[in-house]
């Protein structure tokens, strides 16, 4: 009985743990979101000449969560025959995926370790564009719905590209896990990488799902409130994460380049117009799309040899 009673109390306390680590991880994930929307504003700010926010405490530390208050006190209009369950439902389920990601990053803590992590994340990346195709569709709006197939295709170029990146992570790795690695043909592949996940993350100039600088915005058009929000820290949370990812493939976990990748998105953004719709199509199935299967390809042969 005494043995069976430690054991019981090694799991629960294991448990615990590894819920406190999760708590942890979750709140850590929100603050960083917050701040780098306060960051990405400042750098914003710079490039065009001018001061970010400032007069919320100092530097506007507090801008963040002044922000996100205020749209949560939006009203949210009901769409007609649409259950709100499901409406609100989908922002929800998306927003819960999105940590999920940053489980299979790798940590020091062995018990988060997971041996598959490059197929998950293409499982889970693979499920997050329906629920974008879905809000388009619950929302009943014209505009919503065509900022969703939009969205779609974008989406579907980004998983071809980034699954052809994988198999070659995979080869060179020779492991389905996602390891902090550095080698130098890798550096090759990293400007594809990132151009790939700017289209997934629709960022400018590849902006297509939400169109941010259109008066009429994406598959989000009907969302306000908390559920605008949801979509929000999802945008922002997948783009920490993306640095991340990039950083432990390329750099080694070396934080300075994540600050350097997250500095450089911004930056592009507020330099470079929207690319034109098939342009992109253009670049992604003509010209990506053979470029890295070349590399996989010559991977493959050098390492047959």
């Amino acid at each position: 009985m005494n043995r069976i009673f430690v054991c019981q109390t090694k799991g629960f306390n294991l448990l615990f743990f590894v819920f406190v680590i999760m708590l942890l991880l979750v709140l850590f994930i929100l603050q960083s979101t917050a701040f780098f929307t306060l960051l990405e504003r400042h750098l914003l700010g710079l490039t065009q000449m001018r001061f970010g926010p400032k007069k919320l405490s100092f530097f506007g530390l507090l801008q963040p969560i002044i922000d996100g208050l205020k749209l949560c006190k939006k009203e949210q209009l009901l769409i007609f025959n649409c259950p709100f369950s499901v409406f609100f439902g989908i922002t929800v389920l998306s927003f819960v995926l999105l940590f999920l990601e940053f489980i299979i990053l790798p940590y020091s803590y062995s018990f988060l370790y997971y041996f598959f992590s490059y197929l998950f994340l293409l499982i889970i990346l693979g499920i997050n564009v329906y629920f974008i195709l879905l809000a388009g569709i619950f929302s009943k709006n014209k505009y919503a719905y065509i900022g969703s197939i939009r969205s779609r295709v974008s989406n579907v170029s980004f998983e071809v590209c980034f699954s052809l990146l994988v198999l070659i992570f995979i080869l060179i790795q020779k492991s389905y896990c996602i390891n902090s690695y550095y080698n130098f043909s890798y550096l090759l592949l990293f400007f594809c990488v990132l151009l790939v996940v700017i289209v997934d993350l629709a960022r400018v100039p590849f902006d297509y799902a939400e169109s941010e600088s259109e008066l009429v915005r994406g598959f989000n058009t009907e969302y306000s409130s908390v559920g605008f929000v949801l979509f929000f820290l999802k945008e922002y949370s997948s783009f920490i994460f993306f640095s991340i990812y990039l950083t432990s493939t390329f750099f080694n976990i070396n934080y300075i380049f994540v600050i350097f990748i997250l500095y450089l998105v911004t930056y592009i953004r507020s330099s470079l117009p929207r690319v034109r719709y098939d342009k992109m199509m253009i670049l992604i199935w003509c010209i990506l799309v053979f470029f890295i299967s070349s590399f996989l390809l010559m991977f493959y042969v050098f390492l047959s040899f």
